[in-house]
């Protein structure tokens, strides 16, 4: 019997674990640790863990939740706290995030791990295995560094959420993307006023 090397998997959301695990699910023995504490509000953070535990059970790899801690998040990105999404914020929050995987893996006996983050188009790899790197280094072990999007990664990944009924967010998952959603969504306003 050929053993599969052990890969921890950072979870940020449901559909991009689905596709991370099916894509991987083969080559390795996953292991599901969501860790989020970037997450606003608390109802969101509940129902990202539930669609996120409920898509480990689907696929029968053990999961593992990270204690709640938005102070956590609140203080790493405090000196970047006007930063737009995509800079210098977005990658205190991948760092602490990822520390906190790297951590888990040191406390278990894991080695590997990655992250379903970069299923998204939205996040910059470069800045993802920066901080993966880092973490790692930090804890003796070891970030694989996957880009999931490459290959319509994204694109299956919807459908693949699709098909298992899986709650898709319009948002990152900070406050701060939040609001900046909501300002996306806001009508523009004509300036010009008719004569």
């Amino acid at each position: 019997m050929h053993n599969k090397p052990d890969l921890v998997l950072h979870i940020c959301c449901a559909p991009d674990e689905a596709w991370v695990v099916h894509s991987l699910y083969h080559q390795y023995s996953l292991h599901c640790f969501f860790c989020n504490p970037n997450i606003s509000p608390i109802s969101e953070y509940e129902l990202r863990l539930s669609e996120a535990k409920k898509t480990a059970d689907i696929y029968g790899v053990p999961f593992y939740a990270d204690t709640y801690e938005p102070s956590a998040w609140e203080d790493a990105i405090a000196p970047y706290i006007d930063t737009p999404e995509g800079g210098l914020r977005c990658s205190q929050c991948f760092l602490l995030r990822l520390r906190r995987t790297a951590s888990f893996c040191q406390k278990n006996g894991f080695k590997n791990f990655t992250t379903v983050m970069s299923v998204s188009p939205h996040k910059k790899i470069s800045m993802l295995n920066e901080a993966g790197h880092l973490a790692a280094s930090e804890y003796g072990c070891i970030y694989e560094s996957f880009d999931f999007k490459k290959k319509n990664g994204f694109l299956y990944s919807i459908e693949l959420s699709k098909k298992l009924g899986l709650y898709r967010q319009d948002y990152c998952g900070c406050r701060l993307s939040k609001i900046e959603r909501e300002n996306r969504r806001k009508p523009v306003s004509n300036s010009l006023s008719k004569t």
